[in-house]
């Protein structure tokens, strides 16, 4: 029986060892020792009488993953059984005597395969793991001869410093035992079972060690590869300026390239040779502009097929590629289930340990798309979307986080009925952990595999465009988490890419360094990539008061953040810039919430700025008055250019106001879901009606009342409960409605919310009890939104119609009111809470809004019914939510509810609406 011991695994069992060695399920009185200032060094330098506890379990031939740990303990067991004794300086030893005894294996059919080990102080606060974080593994080898070969190098890469090595070759019984490096014997040992050797390492190669052991008939080997690798020469990247991450060359070879100021050297290792370090793979440098570049061009890769990598840096750092275009995580892809990623790659436990690897596909970008001519909304009619996949689709009423692209695309006919034009997606760069908001990026070239593969987002975005939906996505240039490859290869404080505390107060995770040219490099070709390679037509930039220069904050507290910053101007035009080489009309927005100065001058190039209404939104929708002016929907009531802003009610950042108003409402809102509702769509016309682009957070057209924050007022991140049931609400499906409604008196009458209209928002909070109204005119079109705030009490105002009576009609209002007008009295009469919006004949109304289609299907809403006049094939009804409702054969009657519908028959689709 052969036993192959790839070095991978030799130098992981290095931080735990055994006695005896190897170790077999028959080992009797076994010891482990675990040493400390190996792996993550968590532990180093802990003495007693801080104590050491093992948390240990084992692999068994019943495990379904390396993760799979059998007979593990409760986390933060101190049981005596699992207190390590001190021996020495970062040596400590766990007596467990006979394994399945001490574990409770009493399954005689059951095999251990692996001791599985995370070290622990008691109070659990310092970890002992391995290199990267990973856990802890000790083989345990089949009954018979075997032999186990260690050595006292970290890992398989020598370099000047550790070529004096020493080995030790141990058999499970006695045996003729032999060592051997590229085919020359250095040492044997007749009848024993353990042979140690010094060798010294004279050139730089690639060396092949075997330990044999012989007893009898009985022959075994253990195999390990070392490399003592040249140095890094310098060369001159192919073409002059490097290209970061992997480049397919002409000839079919590759080229990778990773910038790593101030190192010496670097390696590839990767799936193409099996991970052994080699020569062969030892990277160029090339210094440019000031930055070293390591590269090299690696041949034979086959087109179509996924290769897996990493790099070792100055001999000893394993770090991802930060350009990668897909990431597998060692810690998490484990759980995210095929349906979700079907063929996602086997991370390579039994290879490598603790660093997230990059896969490099040649046609990993090859998609068909549809619509490759896509053109959005003017940005000053954006009517934008933010959905968080984690949890727009899922498990119905529960807060699994198990939302997925896919789910989102089902989805799509809902968001289409709804009519908005733009889905800002948070953000879906490879994020640390599952389940996140996804600010807390590690990769930003690589879509996160929690929701999907990158394929599943194309489709998306794909299908959004031909609905004529854009898709913007939410980027992170403020901070990353901790797996950045960048953040990985320095010290804390000696990171060029990173700033050791952020210089302004809203620091987050590890702050980058905006100056360093490098990492404006990376958010330059972040942006470039997303829009050519993902078609995505826009972004919304996070946390932009952080973007500045780091000498551009007086100090990091609120006030001189908060200040006018020239640089933070200057940063996101040049980042503006990039994008208009791939996109001149793309979306520009900057969630900067500075003042009017810094914001009006980003706005002179056609940027966006996010303008939060929250605090005053919450005033109004809970039913009082004080600060409850909604007059800053509209840009210039804000001291801002027209057009300039994207204002909303809530956001992901911002409490939900019908929990506020289940929570705090006045007497008449809190408890009342009636007019809860009807005060959220008065909220909501008071915003859609004013002029400019504005943000609706997901589900608050349904009035969702989940609570967003913690106890502290910080951010509750969890998974929310999946919430489509709230469409079964009378109350909450009248408030999308409204917002059906509203929005599509933005889409089909543009001229309305244009510049050159005139527009008057009285919408303070000194209009609670004579009534808001918002009135646009444009030539002899006119159109008011009329606003009754006050709770308990039916209002009439006074509304300037120029029209005769017949020349308006009701556009939107409140669901289950019954606002009443005089065109010639000049009056409406509103219920309390009510909105109306009232616009010339000659307006377009929702259902108005033309329908691509084909006349052989011919549908129509009465009240209480769908009326199917003609149809070519066997009919299907849904409702917003996608859920088929009805099925006919033919033309027919259809006895429904009220609301809005799609019908399908064929290829053929139609909307309308019952009353």
């Amino acid at each position: 029986m052969m036993l192959m011991l790839m070095l991978v695994f030799v130098s992981v069992n290095a931080q735990v060892t055994s006695q005896p060695t190897p170790l077999q399920e028959d080992s009797q009185d076994v010891t482990v020792f675990f040493h400390a200032d190996l792996g993550n060094r968590g532990l180093e330098g802990v003495t007693p009488p801080t104590k050491i506890y093992a948390h240990t379990g084992v692999i068994t031939s019943k495990s379904t993953s390396q993760s799979d740990w059998k007979y593990a303990p409760s986390w933060g067991d101190n049981n005596y059984k699992y207190e390590l004794e001190y021996v020495s300086a970062n040596l400590w030893k766990l007596y467990i005597g006979d394994i399945r005894t001490y574990y409770g294996v009493t399954d005689p059919a059951e095999t251990i395969e692996k001791l599985a080990f995370v070290f622990r102080t008691a109070d659990c606060s310092k970890e002992g793991k391995g290199t990267g974080n990973s856990d802890i593994f000790l083989d345990v080898v089949d009954a018979g001869l075997q032999v186990a070969l260690e050595s006292d190098l970290p890992g398989s890469l020598v370099t000047p410093s550790t070529a004096d090595v020493h080995f030790k070759v141990g058999s499970t019984k006695a045996a003729d035992l032999t060592l051997t490096v590229n085919g020359e014997k250095i040492g044997e040992a007749s009848a024993a079972t353990l042979l140690e050797v010094d060798y010294r390492f004279t050139t730089p190669g690639d060396y092949h060690v075997v330990a044999t052991a012989t007893a009898g008939e009985e022959r075994t080997e253990a195999v390990a590869d070392y490399c003592y690798a040249e140095d890094s020469a310098e060369k001159p990247y192919p073409g002059g300026t490097p290209e970061m991450g992997a480049v397919a060359n002409a000839d079919g070879s590759v080229t990778f390239c990773l910038a790593a100021p101030q190192k010496r050297g670097a390696i590839i290792i990767g799936s193409w040779n099996d991970y052994r370090i080699s020569n062969e793979h030892v990277m160029n440098y090339c210094d440019v502009d000031g930055f070293r570049y390591f590269w090299v061009t690696v041949n034979g890769l086959e087109p179509g097929k996924q290769y897996i990598y990493y790099y070792l840096v100055d001999g000893t750092l394993k770090i991802g590629d930060p350009y990668a275009r897909l990431v597998l995580d060692p810690d998490n892809d484990k759980y995210i289930p095929s349906s979700v990623y079907p063929n996602l790659p086997a991370y390579p436990y039994d290879k490598v340990q603790g660093v997230p690897l990059a896969v490099y596909q040649s046609d990993m970008n090859d998609y068909d798309w549809t619509v490759t001519d896509f053109k959005g909304a003017a940005k000053e009619n954006l009517i934008i979307y933010e959905l968080l996949l984690r949890d727009f689709t899922g498990t119905e009423g529960k807060a699994d986080g198990n939302g997925t692209v896919a789910g989102a695309l089902e989805k799509l006919p809902y968001l289409k009925s709804l009519g908005v034009n733009a889905i800002e997606l948070l953000p879906i760069n490879e994020f640390n952990g599952n389940i996140s908001w996804g600010y807390n990026p590690n990769f930003y070239f690589a879509p996160d595999k929690a929701y999907g593969t990158p394929d599943d987002y194309k489709r998306f975005i794909d299908a959004c465009h031909a609905e004529g939906i854009a898709v913007i996505l939410d980027m992170v240039f403020n901070q990353s988490d901790w797996q950045h490859p960048w953040y990985q290869m320095y010290p804390v404080g000696e990171n060029p890419f990173y700033n050791a505390s952020a210089p302004h107060a809203y620091s987050v995770l590890n702050d980058w360094n905006q100056g360093y040219g490098l990492v404006q490099r990376q958010w330059h070709d972040v942006i470039r990539y997303w829009m050519e390679e993902y078609k995505v037509d826009g972004y919304r930039f996070d946390l932009v008061k952080g973007l500045g220069d780091n000498d551009s904050y007086a100090n990091a507290g609120d006030q001189a953040t908060n200040a006018y910053n020239a640089s933070r101007v200057a940063r996101m035009r040049e980042l503006q810039k990039v994008m208009e080489t791939v996109r001149p009309d793309g979306y520009f927005i900057n969630e900067n919430l500075a003042g009017a100065q810094e914001e009006n001058e980003m706005a002179s190039t056609g940027q966006l700025n996010w303008a939060n209404v929250n605090h005053e939104s919450d005033q109004f929708a809970m039913g009082y008055q004080s600060e409850s002016s909604l007059r800053r929907f509209y840009a210039p009531y804000d001291s801002r250019t027209w057009g300039s802003t994207v204002s909303y009610m809530e956001s992901h950042d911002e409490q939900r106001l019908a929990y506020e108003q289940d929570t705090y409402g006045a007497a008449g809102v809190k408890g009342n879901v009636e007019m809860s509702m009807r005060r959220l769509g008065s909220t909501a016309a008071q915003m859609l009606m004013a002029p400019g682009a504005h943000m609706i957070w997901q589900f608050s057209e349904l009035g969702n009342y989940d609570n967003t924050k913690n106890s502290n007022g910080g951010n509750n991140t969890d998974p929310k409960p999946v919430r489509w049931n709230l469409l079964d609400n009378e109350y909450r499906h009248g408030l999308y409605d409204s917002y059906r409604a509203l929005i599509g008196i933005r889409n089909g009458n543009p001229e309305m919310f244009a510049e050159a209209a005139f527009y008057d928002g009285t919408c303070g909070s000194g209009d609670w009890y004579s009534g808001r109204l918002l009135t646009s005119r444009n030539g002899d079109k006119e159109l008011f939104t009329v606003v009754n705030p006050k709770v308990d009490e039916e209002l009439t105002m006074r509304v300037e119609f120029t029209g005769g009576e017949s020349d308006y009609k009701v556009l939107a209002k409140s669901y289950a009111t019954e606002p009443t007008y005089s065109v010639t009295g000049k009056t409406v009469t509103l219920a309390p809470g009510a909105f109306v919006v009232i616009g010339s004949a000659s307006l377009t109304e929702i259902e108005d809004v033309p329908v691509e289609s084909i006349s052989a299907l011919s549908v129509r809403g009465v009240a209480g019914a769908l009326v199917i006049e003609r149809a070519p094939e066997a009919v299907a009804v849904y409702d917003t939510t996608g859920r088929k409702v009805a099925v006919a054969e033919g033309a027919c009657r259809l006895t429904l509810p009220q609301g809005i519908y799609i019908v399908r028959s064929g290829r053929e689709t139609r909307k309308a609406i019952v009353r």
